[in-house]
This record gives structure tokens, sequence and C-alpha cells, in this order.
């Protein structure tokens, strides 16, 4: 899935001549904590709160707080695993998109982007989970797959993460099996460590129940 697919245009972009005080208001009615600023179709920049809470005269344009923004956007056709990074590494609550030319496209919400991930990464699917440990160098996602599949097993998603060992990283895998003790033993006959398991209906109740806190949540 693409960027521009994720777009909304519930939340309108600020202008430069737009008061601060206007910008506090919409923050709040929208329940974020950035909004993007535009001169016609131009994407100027990101403009948050903290830039503005301190300032004693609310009817100051956002404009005149220039050197303020922050640059960060997405591209149309940047796919959402990459939306999702901009919003961990710069600790937004919304992501502007913008065409090649630089134009102002709408905006991606935290909210819409995480509901996305966890449907790409099949959170809500029934099934189990494997969470193996290997040296980064060994990592082979074709001689996992083969394993689980030979076990007449599917994998459902796939995340990694590289431990505070850089030699080391973590793969955890959704199968899309209850009992998956015969992978298990598949894995530790090829010398695999399997730190966890969250087998059958009660791992899937619980990231259910997980999933949709976390909807209710940003939905609050």
């Amino acid at each position: 899935m693409k960027a521009h697919e994720l777009i909304t245009h519930e939340i309108p972009p600020l202008r430069p001549a737009d008061p601060i005080g206007r910008a506090l208001e919409w923050m709040e009615e929208f329940k974020v904590t950035h909004l993007p600023v535009v001169d016609g179709r131009r994407f100027l920049g990101i403009i948050k709160d903290a830039d503005m809470v301190d300032k004693n005269d609310l009817d100051l344009p956002i404009g005149d707080l220039y050197s303020e923004y922050d640059q960060t956007v997405a591209f149309s056709e940047q796919h959402v695993f990459d939306v999702v990074g901009l919003f961990g590494e710069r600790g937004l609550s919304i992501v502007p998109v913008v065409d090649d030319q630089h134009d102002f496209l709408g905006t991606i919400t935290e909210h819409d982007a995480l509901i996305c991930l966890a449907k790409l990464t099949n959170v809500h699917e029934p099934g189990s989970t494997v969470v193996l440990e290997l040296n980064s160098n060994d990592y082979s996602l074709f001689e996992i797959s083969r394993l689980v599949e030979e076990n007449g097993m599917k994998i459902l998603s796939v995340t990694t993460e590289i431990l505070e060992d850089p030699a080391k990283m973590q793969v955890t895998i959704k199968i899309d099996q209850k009992d998956i003790s015969p992978v298990l033993q598949t894995f530790e006959r090829y010398e695999y460590v399997v730190r966890s398991t969250h087998k059958g209906s009660d791992h899937h109740e619980f990231t259910q129940d997980r999933y949709e806190e976390l909807m209710r949540f940003l939905n609050m």
C-alpha cells in the first residue's frame, strides 16, 4: 500500500497568514499535535504545538514561525512501512504527503497508519507466533519459509529486529495454525534458537484484545 492511499482530507492544512490561535484550536479539535502548512498547493512544513504554546500573541501569524517548521514528508508513492517509520523516527502525529513537485496532497494520521500496519501484518488473524534469535549473517527468509511450509503451514507475516549486539537479530513469525509443534521441532532440529512461542486461540484472543484496545485508544 502506498502513502497516497492513506490520505485523509478531514484535517485541513494551515496557511502562513493563519494565527497561532487558530492552529492551536484545530490541533485540539482534531486531536493532533502537528499540522501541515501550505501556501497555495506548495508544502512549506509542519508546525507543532510546542512551537506555539509559549507565544504570548495568539494573533501572531504562523508564517512568522517559518524557521520552526519541520520538513518531514512522505512522497505519494512511498510504501506504508516507510510512512510508519517517519512517525516513529520523528515523533509526529501526522505526516504530510506531497508529489514529486513538493505540492501538498493531503495528510496521513498516526491512527490510519497504525490500522493499515495492523492489517498488513495480519495482527488480527488467528494463528501462532514464534520468535527466533539467530546470527544476522545466518538469516534466510527462504529457509525459514521452507521449514514452515514443509510442515503444511504458511507464514502470515515476518518482522525482524537487530538486537543490541548487531551480529544478532530477532525474527518474529506469524504462522496460520494453532498447533505449531511440528514447526518447533523442525526449528530445533535445524538448531534455531526459539526465544518464545505464543500458540493457538489464547494467543489470538490476547492479540485481538490488544488490537481492539489500541483502536479504542486511538479513537479517544
